[in-house]
């Protein structure tokens, strides 16, 4: 990379996130082109370093060896020295600040305060001694550059102070944090405290880190309890990172801090305030300020952060030779150079042994060399308190299926001779690293494995021709793997393809994708909460009827406004054939009015059909209505629950609503008067189904209209009709009705199959057999064919179990829990239930 481009560290560092990814912060840390790695025994040390020469090798960068050093117990990065004890200045840079010449210009004064300031969490009250040279910055255009001698003594004194700096403690988050804080009038002060066990065992405070900040013109103006207030926010917000998501003790010196904390009477200023330390899980206790030194000190003379520059970066340790070297160092050095192992006394871990190299021979046919190709090995890490890599290299030994290929690759031990060949082949692209089986994908380009379904890419690490090792997980461990990478929090219940993408990117085992996608289709919280993007099952089966008034379908819509004559609902008839309209104002909905409307009104007049369909309403469940339907042989069909465009009525309703809206919009108590009007409109009508309207379909002739008054009337006969005429009428009528009928039968067939058509290309045929399980669409979440359910409640409900086929749609249910019984359902409601079994 180039020097001087802009972005050239920003891409560096991103790099260098890329290379380490899923390393840092566990076991190294890097900044630009520093790495440190650390680690609690050596052990684990040489094992973390393995890890990280590895990413830096197969991403094709280089190390100075003269500017690395290896198992230290304490070194300088970035500025500063970091040991077991905690972190304190580098003396290079130290001297650098003793050393510095008297600024004489207040560019120079500038450059000294960003050199102490880089170091400013090691000196309680910083700002405070550093406030002189500080106000040497403020408003220079106004005055001269002045030093004067309490400049010269800051000076002096911060010099002093850095070269004997204390070591910070390093934070423990399972102890509590104390904030202590302060505001003075003109500066804020926070100190990040510990009380932590010493060797001694005894538990003194060990500071985290110090800060301040300068009030602006502003905030000087405030009053002391909303300057302290304002102390709470800033100290709170600069140690965020410690003291988020954990409760810790504020320390104040000033009382009225506490009421702020319970009080509701804020002005907007505080309340703001309050919010934001609302975030935290604080405990403000008040400590007299004698008591409060520490902070009440640091905010007499606070010094802005944002004044100063803390961009200081370090350069290589110029005491670092290659000539000196320790113990550790040789030994490290000498196997990452040679390979050699280390002397017999120390133990070393199985994965830095040089037991396997990439090319097979006779004499180890399962061993690899650390070095000798690219190789990025999947980082499995769920948590510190979950074994599951040791579960799975233990369950890899316990399955028999594996076994053999484990013993021939770790063991050399040969299997029998019927599986000999089986084991040999898959020896070839398997290996065994630190006890645990590894499938070996050699590949340059993402590919797709037909028999482990299993993806290949470049991983986290650039690199050209290298190999990738996937875990193999035996049966036992399958389906945890897959719940970890479907069903936690991180998964979020994604679908099949990015499920699998997760897995086999870092596992493998036979019929992978199989298992995944029988997996993820199982899932019970997805087959619950998730939109099904298949077409709605049951195709259309129309209702065919062959004479007027065999077929009636019959529903109260309302309620409506309540009219002068009481009236709230309609009870709607309808002939399936004729497509003739009733419509009965009702002042209410009880079962036996419904009944006499519909004896008195409909049956007494047109005959009594052959079957009535109806919804599920109380009314038409009524003992009264079915056994109306029972004494005259009338079959009762009911339509499915929540599916009315199984009713013909329905349809009829959707015409009416607006009609009556239409033409009661002046009066609306006055719509029960105009359903006879509405009725006739409807009757003269022709119908898109049969062509034909069904005042003709009724009594052969069409009804005269109001339009007929423009034309000429007809002639009018004043002698009585003979026999013949009535004879000739006779056979016209019934020349003009048969025909009709039949055409009507026949259009009616072309309609439905039209019908049919159109509805089943948005359908599929589903079918179910008693004692299968289903889920049903929330019976309240479903309005005019779509969702309309709360934002996070489930879709479907369920397991229901299919206790009888009613018939090619429709089905009985029962909970397989609750017991509840839902009859009649209609199978677009419907979806399988499916659950997960890995076969054998």
């Amino acid at each position: 990379m180039h020097f001087g481009l802009t972005k050239a560290p920003a891409t560096f560092q991103r790099l260098m996130d890329l290379v380490l990814g899923g390393l840092k912060w566990s076991c190294a840390l890097v900044y630009l082109d520093d790495i440190i790695v650390y680690s609690s025994t050596f052990q684990s040390h040489l094992q973390h370093l393995n890890s990280v020469l590895e990413r830096i090798q197969s991403s094709g960068l280089t190390l100075h060896i003269s500017k690395c050093q290896f198992c230290k117990t304490k070194l300088k990065y970035i500025g500063h020295v970091v040991s077991q004890s905690g972190i304190e200045p580098d003396p290079d840079r130290v001297r650098a600040v003793r050393d510095y010449p008297v600024p004489t210009r207040i560019k120079d004064v500038r450059a000294f305060l960003g050199l102490t300031s880089y170091y400013r969490r090691f000196i309680r009250n910083y700002a405070t001694i550093a406030e002189p040279l500080i106000s040497l910055t403020r408003n220079i255009d106004n005055r001269p550059f002045l030093w004067t001698s309490s400049c010269q003594q800051a000076f002096d004194h911060l010099r002093h102070l850095l070269i004997q700096a204390p070591i910070i403690s390093y934070p423990q988050f399972d102890k509590p944090f104390i904030l202590q804080l302060d505001a003075s009038d003109f500066g804020l002060s926070a100190i990040l405290a510990q009380k932590l066990v010493d060797d001694d065992r005894v538990k003194r405070e060990h500071v985290i880190g110090y800060a301040s900040r300068t009030l602006s013109s502003s905030e000087r103006h405030y009053s002391p309890t909303e300057r302290e207030c304002l102390a709470i926010v800033y100290g709170c917000s600069h140690f965020r990172p410690y003291l988020e998501g954990i409760r810790f003790t504020i320390l104040t010196d000033h009382k009225a801090i506490k009421w702020l904390h319970h009080t509701k009477d804020l002005n907007s200023r505080l309340a703001r305030w309050a919010m934001q330390i609302a975030a935290y899980d604080v405990d403000i206790q008040h400590r007299p300020g004698a008591d409060n030194a520490n902070c009440d000190a640091l905010s007499r003379a606070p010094v802005d952060d944002s004044s100063i520059s803390n961009n200081l970066l370090s350069s290589p340790d110029s005491s670092s030779s290659p000539s000196f070297r320790d113990p550790a160092y040789l030994l490290v050095l000498d196997y990452f150079s040679h390979a050699s192992l280390p002397p017999p006394q120390l133990s070393i871990p199985i994965s830095l042994h040089n037991n396997f190299t990439t090319s097979f021979s006779t004499a180890s046919p399962h061993s690899f060399s650390p070095f000798s190709s690219s190789i990025s090995l999947a980082n499995i890490n769920f948590g510190d308190n979950i074994q599951l890599y040791d579960d799975i290299r233990t369950a890899q030994w316990q399955d028999p299926k594996l076994i053999p290929l484990l013993n021939y690759l770790q063991n050399q031990q040969l299997p029998d001779d019927t599986i000999l060949q089986k084991i040999r082949q898959l020896a070839s692209f398997h290996r065994v690293i630190d006890g645990a089986l590894y499938r070996v994908f050699r590949s340059s380009s993402s590919s797709v494995d037909d028999s482990s379904s299993s993806i290949t890419f470049s991983d986290h690490i650039p690199s050209i021709d290298h190999q990738q090792f996937r875990l193999v997980i035996p049966k036992s461990k399958i389906h945890e793997l897959l719940s970890l990478a479907h069903d936690h929090p991180t998964s979020a219940h994604l679908g099949r393809r990015k499920t699998l993408f997760r897995l086999s990117t870092r596992f493998s085992w036979t019929h992978m994708r199989r298992d995944v996608e029988a997996y993820v289709r199982s899932c019970k919280l997805c087959q619950q909460y998730k939109a099904s993007n298949k077409k709605s099952g049951g195709l259309m089966r129309p209702i065919v009827v062959n004479e007027p008034w065999n077929t009636l379908g019959i529903d109260i819509t309302g309620p409506l406004p309540k009219t002068r004559r009481g009236n709230i609902y309609i009870l709607v008839v309808i002939d399936y054939f004729t497509k003739w309209v009733e419509l009965f104002p009702l002042a209410n909905t009880k079962a036996n009015t419904i009944a006499q409307i519909f004896l008195d009104e409909v049956m007494c007049r047109f005959g009594f059909p052959v079957r009535i369909i109806s919804d599920n309403g109380v009314q038409f469940l009524s003992n009264i209505f079915n056994n109306v339907c029972h004494t005259l042989g009338i079959k009762h069909q009911r339509t499915p629950l929540y599916h009315p465009q199984s009713n013909l009525c329905e349809r009829v309703n959707r015409t009416l609503k607006p009609l009556l809206a239409a033409l009661a919009h002046n009066d609306s108590k006055s719509w029960d008067t105009k359903l006879a009007q509405i009725a006739f409109a409807l009757r003269t009508a022709p119908s898109d189904s049969t062509e034909q309207s069904p005042a003709f379909l009724m009594f052969g002739r069409h009804p005269r209209h109001p339009l007929d008054l423009c034309l000429p009337a007809p002639r009018s006969l004043d002698q009585h009709p003979t026999e013949n005429d009535l004879s000739d009428y006779r056979k016209r009528l019934l020349a003009n009705l048969l025909p009709a009928y039949v055409t009507t039968r026949e259009i009616l067939d072309i309609s439905h199959e039209k019908q049919a058509r159109q509805y089943n290309r948005h359908h599929r045929p589903v079918q179910f057999e008693p004692d299968d399980l289903v889920w049903v669409t929330a019976l309240s979440g479903i309005a005019m064919g779509k969702w309309r359910g709360k934002k996070l409640s489930p879709r479907r409900d369920g397991p229901y179990r299919i206790t009888q086929r009613l018939s090619q749609l429709t089905y009985s249910l029962i909970h397989t829990i609750t017991g509840q019984q839902l009859s009649p359902i209609h199978v677009d409601r419907l979806h399988r239930y499916y659950s997960f079994t890995i076969p054998d």
